[in-house]
């Protein structure tokens, strides 16, 4: 029977042998994380059963050359893994990952992965991704090879409807696994039936003081690119966490401009897959579909340079991509959302206030992001948090606007003013928008079970999500002469800047069939995303406006 304690146990179980700087065997932490009874791995115990949604899950966020992968090392930086005896790791093949943002790169000789981590969160998140992959991997191939003993029977059996029986597994299942395996699917099974998997890990370094080092590299690689145009240490400054799509598609409004481009590769039934949308979101969504069309970037390129707005890559360091907006770009802009409202814009477009907006980062990255960008702006006029969250009171698509956040990391519970409880100035056509929330900043996604959801759902904290309490542990450092204090309620209505938190709903746990460990939002994400990034557009304009 799992127990909140049993979590607890896990994380202390992997983080103390990490700490040997040694090779650990994923194996050897697996028993820790059976008691815990994640809830995003309800089969994980059983062996005869394969378990689609962790498989999928794990699949979408782990690369695809996992699968001959020896070691998983992981670093803040390059001289991190030099100095421990593996240098030029920046040479060896770059490594892409559907679902998660993480610099990795793989020697294909010697089966080595070096994956740079940015706080202890992408640490908890790589042991436990691999943990799942490893025990479903090793559960295939012992159902395989112990009901088809030659290779050529398995095989053969693969094009069978027989197959889903003994595997157990829904056609749909199956579908969902063999796209999570990708293009290569057949060959990854070959190499499930062939050998079962055992991967080690190792930890280089993981203090404090390493994880501020690498975002101070971030830092500076941003200082050093947008020194020529803007004065980051004087202007003041817009934080946003959101993504590097939204606010770009509504402050240029390219997408608009392309509409008839866009409009062709509308699928026939768009309206039945997501009757809501509003026609502005449909075409932010299409063009995705054109990243790759060098035309389309390129003249796209020219109106981000007529605005000035910048956009910085990551670094090796920090996975987190960076772009500034300046406040006036929004008077020149040809094509603004028309749903964004400019009533004074001689005003806006004086305005020497930027948006310095990131592509979000995971977990506890965030508070040494928003730390660092404390310690080295001038002037911090409003911090705004655009994430996912899953969430046990509404449906995919809600809107979460939280007025309270329990924080695991530090205990803490932090109540603070989210301007958007007081006013939120659009509607939401495809769902509910829920203000006066109270949310709870977990650990990471596999490190939940029933317990522990229970006892959220008993105090009210309905809104799962693993960023905002990092967030405003740095804000508590921005308004108090301590650091973060921990195990208490923290104040934060005398923050002397503007807070705005908007959740959207990517997960339910309590409905299986939602939740992202067998999809992704797709058309069903795009309102809520960019609802919230207008929000938080308007609000920006609306503090220029009257300042």
């Amino acid at each position: 029977m799992s127990s909140i304690d049993s979590i607890d146990l896990h994380i202390r179980t992997y983080r103390s042998a990490l700490k040997s700087n040694l090779e650990v065997t994923v194996h050897s932490l697996t028993n820790s994380y059976l008691k815990m009874d994640t809830i995003l791995h309800p089969l994980a115990r059983d062996p005869t059963r394969l378990d689609p949604s962790a498989i999928v899950y794990s699949l979408l966020r782990l690369p695809k050359v996992v699968d001959i992968t020896k070691i998983v090392v992981m670093g803040q930086n390059p001289q991190v893994f030099s100095d421990a005896g593996f240098p030029d790791v920046t040479k060896w093949s770059k490594l892409a990952v559907t679902a998660r943002r993480r610099t990795r790169f793989l020697n294909r000789k010697t089966g080595v992965a070096a994956s740079f981590i940015s706080s202890v969160t992408d640490v908890d998140d790589i042991v436990n991704l691999l943990i799942a992959y490893q025990l479903e991997w090793n559960k295939f191939h012992q159902i395989a090879t112990s009901t088809y003993p030659k290779y050529s029977q398995f095989k053969k059996a693969l094009t069978s409807p027989d197959f889903l029986k003994v595997v157990n597994l829904s056609a749909e299942d199956w579908q969902k696994i063999k796209i999570a395996l990708g293009k290569n699917w057949r060959l990854r099974l070959k190499r499930m039936y062939h050998r079962p998997q055992n991967i080690r890990l190792r930890l280089l370094a993981g203090s404090w003081i390493d994880y501020t080092k690498t975002t101070q590299h971030w830092w500076k690689n941003i200082s050093f690119s947008v020194s020529k145009s803007f004065h980051l240490s004087r202007q003041r400054v817009y934080f946003v966490s959101s993504n590097s799509h939204s606010l770009l598609n509504i402050i240029t409004g390219f997408a608009l401009k392309s509409e008839k481009k866009l409009l062709k590769i509308a699928p026939e039934n768009c309206n039945d897959l997501c009757p809501y949308i509003p026609p502005q979101d449909l075409l932010y969504y299409l063009s995705k579909f054109f990243v790759s069309d060098k035309k389309y970037q390129k003249d796209w390129q020219k109106i981000q340079d007529n605005l000035n707005i910048q956009t910085t890559p990551s670094a090796h360091y920090l996975d987190v991509n960076t772009q500034i907006f300046p406040v006036k770009s929004f008077s020149k802009s040809k094509y603004l959302d028309p749903r964004l409202k400019i009533s004074k814009p001689s005003k806006i477009a004086k305005s020497d206030a930027l948006i310095f907006n990131i592509d979000y980062p995971l977990g506890f990255a965030a508070y040494h992001v928003l730390n660092k960008v404390l310690e080295n702006v001038a002037a911090v006029k409003g911090v705004y948090i655009l994430g996912k969250a899953a969430v046990l009171n509404s449906e995919v698509g809600d809107l979460q606007i939280p007025r309270l956040v329990f924080d695991e990391h530090s205990q803490n519970s932090y109540f603070f003013k989210n301007c958007f409880n007081t006013s939120f100035p659009f509607n939401n056509s495809q769902g509910s928008i829920l203000t006066n929330q109270k949310s709870v900043t977990v650990f990471g996604t596999f490190l939940e079970n029933e317990p522990l959801l229970k006892k959220y759902s008993q105090n009210d904290l309905t809104v799962i999500e693993m960023e905002n309490g990092p967030y405003l542990s740095a804000i508590t450092e921005a308004t108090y002469d301590q650091q973060t204090p921990r195990g208490t309620m923290v104040d934060l209505n005398s923050t002397p800047f503007d807070i705005g938190i908007i959740n959207y709903t990517s997960d339910t746990p309590y409905s299986k069939a939602k939740n992202l460990g067998a999809g992704s939002l797709n058309l069903a994400g795009v309102e809520p995303v960019y609802l919230g990034s207008l929000a938080i557009l308007q609000r920006i304009i609306e503090l220029e406006e009257n300042s």
